[in-house]
């Protein structure tokens, strides 16, 4: 490790033009700028090379490995992982600079940082997990990711918590952007309940979609925010509908009931287990 590089930011990216450089530039504040690119047909690598010379090409395998590969390419003490929607704050860049420059043995492996939500270019003040607390600042030595669909980091100890700086989360420019995403994500989800033995039915797949947006717009408050909010909780709604009629389609051609070619390889129902409840409810890190 370069004894002058103690921050890393990562960035797992594919087909990430539209919003790769807003991206990069909020990482100025990092010592290091690794970028993991999976292929991109855009001219994702371009952009990233205007940034870091740190961009390293690795086929698909998974957000796990990829961010694996993102930690064994950091040269720095901690890491940042920053999606390539996403933006961090100056504020929370300064937060974590300090962090990263102090005694690396009084914080915990890893730190919680606040993510603000944006939809069609509009702050969303309500709904489900906003705003949410994603686990993104980790001292490299001391996590690992697992999981062939999902991915998850593997520490010991409690998290620390980082509320007064956020990311910002802008999911998409536009509809056709969300679906695309919508499209990967459900088919990750499908694969993920797939392979921990979960089923569904064309019943259960019908009356998920209002169900949903009865939770997502009427008891998370999804609807408050307003004409952007009705949108999304529609989008968020189909994509339960979605994620369900692939999680059939599975099953039915895992038994022989559909004979079509999915274009790839399914998992073994029961070969994978949700992460158990102890490592998603951390205690919180306290400082002495």
């Amino acid at each position: 490790m370069n004894a002058s590089t103690r921050l890393s930011a990562c960035v797992i990216a594919r087909n990430e033009e539209r919003t790769l450089e807003r991206c990069l530039k909020s990482l100025a504040f990092a010592d290091e700028i690794v970028v993991i690119d999976a292929g991109s047909h855009d001219r994702t690598v371009e952009i990233a090379r205007r940034f870091t010379s740190k961009v390293i090409v690795h086929a698909w395998q998974g957000f796990a490995r990829q961010r694996n590969v993102g930690l064994e390419n950091c040269g720095g003490e901690w890491v940042f992982f920053l999606d390539a929607d996403e933006e961090a704050s100056a504020e929370l860049g300064q937060r974590l600079k300090k962090i990263a420059f102090g005694n690396a043995a009084a914080h915990p492996n890893c730190y919680s940082i606040k993510r603000d939500e944006f939809f069609l270019g509009r702050q969303l003040r309500y709904g489900p997990g906003n705003p949410s607390f994603q686990w993104r600042f980790f001292k490299r030595n001391g996590v690992r990711f697992e999981g062939e669909v999902h991915e998850f980091p593997r520490f010991e100890g409690p998290i620390g918590l980082i509320a007064d700086a956020a990311i910002a989360h802008w999911p998409s420019l536009g509809i056709d952007r969300f679906l695309v995403k919508l499209n990967h994500y459900t088919t990750l989800e499908a694969l993920d309940r797939f392979a921990q033995g979960q089923r569904t039915t064309l019943f259960h797949a019908t009356g998920t979609f209002f169900t949903t947006f009865l939770k997502n717009g009427i008891r998370y408050g999804g609807l408050w925010n307003g004409k952007e909010g009705f949108v999304l909780t529609l989008l968020e709604s189909f994509s339960r509908v979605v994620r369900h009629l692939k999680l059939w389609v599975f099953w039915q051609v895992h038994e022989g009931r559909l004979k079509i070619d999915l274009g790839m390889r399914l998992p073994q129902p029961g070969s994978a287990t949700p992460p158990a409840k102890a490592e998603l409810e951390r205690p919180v890190w306290k400082s002495e």
